[in-house]
């Protein structure tokens, strides 16, 4: 399950924006005065212009205003982007070889998409593990928390009907089909080398011995009274091919296990780490020189305040500064 690892889920999602609106009975009388719709790939990019970001910067921060991702509670990353071209190193050329003896043409043809693409990538907590599980429930909180953002801009993309996607599920299954496997995760928290399952010489042979022999002694017992050592020798054909059919097969399955997750990485613990760093930066900073009793008391209250072990408070989500 590469799209998971580490207890994050990696989203990718690629969806296909309209080349035009369909056509609609007013669009006739519009036309004939003059009015059009916006193109859909104009009013998606409108829309994803219009949207504030993270508080990241001073001018953010004076704006008041904030994405609608931060509601989440389990987001860490995501970003729109339109994706309207395919990235161009210039014109392939032909052999030179077949070009001079004239059977072949330098290539001044390049590839274009067929239609404008909107790339949707998210990392958000995957606790249970389950693609599926976490994969809906996350899907379901965005609905809640930015349902209007959501419609109007997947509105613009090939078969999101408003009029028909209108619930936490029916967007769930849009996603689902337009999502592609994310193959090269980054996992951003590990500090040490976590514990890991390990493959045994022992346990590789015992497994590698055991499928070797299951397919050997039915071919064995099928070749009836041949000669031992020709049966020998055919029964050993599909006994090789079960040990290294085992040992591929224990291969892959331990390389496409997730890493485990983080301790405290989830995304309330993030923020809650983050809180404590910048209120204990300032409390390290107020208090040089104090006397020994009153840092007592000073730290005592800064306990109090910030609550360590509690979710809260915390730093607020999608903001550098507090």
């Amino acid at each position: 399950m590469p799209s998971i690892d580490g207890g994050y889920y990696f989203l990718t999602v690629l969806v296909p924006v309209r080349k035009a609106w369909p056509a609609r009975p007013e669009d006739v009388k519009n036309r004939g005065e003059g009015k059009y719709r916006t193109a859909p790939i104009i009013q998606l990019r409108e829309k994803l212009a219009g949207m504030p970001t993270a508080m990241q910067t001073p001018a953010s921060h004076r704006s008041g205003e904030i994405s609608n991702f931060s509601k989440s509670t389990r987001t860490h990353l995501a970003r729109f982007a339109v994706i309207d071209r395919l990235g161009y190193n210039g014109f392939e050329a032909a052999d030179p070889v077949f070009d001079k003896l004239g059977f072949a043409k330098p290539i001044n043809n390049r590839s274009e998409l067929s239609h404008p693409y909107l790339l949707f990538a998210a990392e958000f907590d995957a606790p249970s593990g389950s693609r599926n599980r976490d994969l809906a429930v996350y899907l379901r909180e965005l609905w809640d928390v930015m349902r209007d953002d959501l419609v109007d801009i997947f509105g613009n993309c090939v078969a999101f009907e408003p009029d028909e996607i209108t619930t936490a599920a029916d967007f769930i299954a849009y996603i689902k089909q337009c999502e592609i496997e994310t193959t090269m995760p980054f996992n951003f928290y590990w500090m040490d080398t976590p514990q890991l399952p390990t493959l045994t010489t022992r346990g590789l042979g015992i497994g590698a011995a055991i499928s070797a022999l299951l397919l050997a002694l039915p071919v064995w017992f099928l070749l009836g009274d041949l000669a031992w050592y020709f049966k020998l020798l055919i029964a050993l054909i599909p006994a090789l091919i079960g040990a290294i059919a085992f040992v591929a097969f224990r291969f892959k399955q331990y390389g496409d296990r997730p890493f485990p997750s983080p301790p405290d990485a989830d995304l309330l613990s993030v923020l809650k780490g983050l809180h404590l760093q910048t209120t204990f930066g300032r409390f390290v900073v107020d208090n040089q020189a104090t006397h020994a009793d009153a840092l007592f008391d000073a730290f005592g209250t800064y306990l109090q305040d910030n609550r360590p072990q509690k979710p809260t408070p915390r730093h607020p989500a999608g903001r550098v500064y507090s």
